[in-house]
């Protein structure tokens, strides 16, 4: 039974989160900054997970997944009503938490400091990326479930980000390790660095490929049928929802978490891919990804962390993704990785081994050409020691055909 409860964890920790945010001052962050640390903690702790025992009742992981769309809500709407002020009491949430506790919320939140809502927002920013960002990832590759689609694009449309369900399922998967993938950070490039980029290449290709969608089916881009903009106006009437939860206070603190969520979304495509390459005339292999099979990031993440296998076949159900224990893992875990990131000295400390064991044990010889380009253009000495650059292999003329 713990095999299924586990996957609880995310969306009843989140609702946790949203409710003790109503009591206002440290309670605002300090939950949230428990989330991370939780996590990123108990991933040292624990073992490797490579459980790959079948499940037999999907229904009650399916659940855990469709209650990450409420979980995500709860987070806003907690967030809206903290940065309320005076009587404000949307829906009446403050005087039904006052009945349930005896505590005065108006009055401690309306006593809350500025510096606890700057803490709040940053601690939030990884809480509501899960509750959102990752289980709308999962129900957006559900292609094939057209309520599970709608859901996953709805909650991803309540943080603003209507391109990337577009981009990620049908641009990113196919184009993975490839200069055409903006997800996939060059070596050599800081997160920093990478982020501008895959933000607008992101927005883009969405852009793109829904064109081209349309134009098949005869329909014009400024129509009811085009998908960006039916999420862009789940959007817009979210945004009217935290106006009238705290008015533009609300707006502006909505769009700055937007923001954020975002970034967060690209930091953790930066360190599932980050300067793994592949000839785009070959078949994505679950080599092309960094893998991480920490049982507690798997949970919380709903086996992202499987990244090897998600994209060897994007069309699984999270709770059939085999673990790939022989694939290239990223270093520390995945959120010790997502931090890690953030410092660009740290990542380059630790990632540069890692890819130079890529390039020894998982890259194939038609792929040193690209491997060998691509630490030239890093700038990183210690690349230079890259089998690939020491290794006869096919010439520039084998490959420039292929798009690089």
């Amino acid at each position: 039974m713990f095999r299924y409860l586990r996957f609880y964890a995310a969306p009843l920790s989140s609702c946790t989160t949203a409710f003790l945010m109503f009591f206002g001052g440290t309670w605002t962050w300090v939950p949230a900054a428990c989330y991370t640390g939780f996590i990123a903690t108990l991933d040292q702790m624990f073992p490797h997970d490579v459980d790959e025992k079948p499940y037999k009742r999907e229904f009650f992981l399916d659940l855990a997944l469709y209650l990450s769309t409420p979980a995500a809500l709860s987070l806003f709407f907690a967030l809206f009503w903290v940065v309320g002020s005076g009587t404000q009491d949307p829906l009446g949430a403050g005087a039904l938490v006052q009945h349930l506790t005896g505590v005065d919320v108006l009055a401690a939140r309306n006593a809350t400091p500025w510096y606890d809502h700057v803490l709040m927002v940053a601690m939030l920013i990884l809480p509501i990326t899960g509750a959102g960002g990752l289980a709308g990832h999962e129900l957006t590759h559900r292609t094939w479930r057209p309520f599970d689609l709608w859901l996953g694009r709805v909650t991803m449309a309540l943080n603003w980000g209507i391109a990337f369900p577009i981009e990620h399922v049908y641009g990113h998967h196919a184009y993975v390790g490839t200069t055409k993938d903006p997800a996939t950070a060059a070596r050599g490039d800081s997160v920093y660095q990478h982020l501008p980029k895959a933000l607008y290449r992101t927005v883009v290709n969405a852009c793109q490929l829904e064109r081209a969608r349309l134009d098949k089916i005869g329909a014009p881009f400024l129509s009811p049928k085009n998908v960006l903009l039916r999420m862009g106006l789940v959007s817009l009437a979210f945004t009217g929802f935290a106006y009238y939860c705290a008015g533009w206070t609300g707006v502006l603190y909505y769009l700055t978490m937007c923001f954020f969520t975002k970034f967060a979304l690209e930091v953790l495509n930066y360190i599932e891919h980050y300067g793994l390459l592949r000839l785009p005339s070959e078949p994505v292999q679950p080599r092309h990804s960094w893998n991480c099979n920490h049982v507690v990031s798997g949970v919380f993440t709903y086996n992202l962390t499987r990244h090897s296998h998600h994209h060897a076949d994007a069309q699984i159900p999270y709770q059939k993704l085999r673990a790939h224990a022989e694939q290239p893992e990223m270093p520390g875990g995945f959120m010790t990785a997502y931090l890690t990131a953030l410092i660009p000295p740290l990542w380059r400390r630790k990632i540069a081994p890692k890819l130079l064991e890529w390039d020894r044990t998982q890259a194939s010889r038609r792929e040193y050409t690209l491997i060998r380009e691509a630490n030239m253009a890093s700038g990183w000495p210690e690349l230079m020691q890259s089998v690939a650059n020491s290794s006869r292999d096919l010439g520039p003329e084998q490959v420039g055909s292929l798009g690089y």
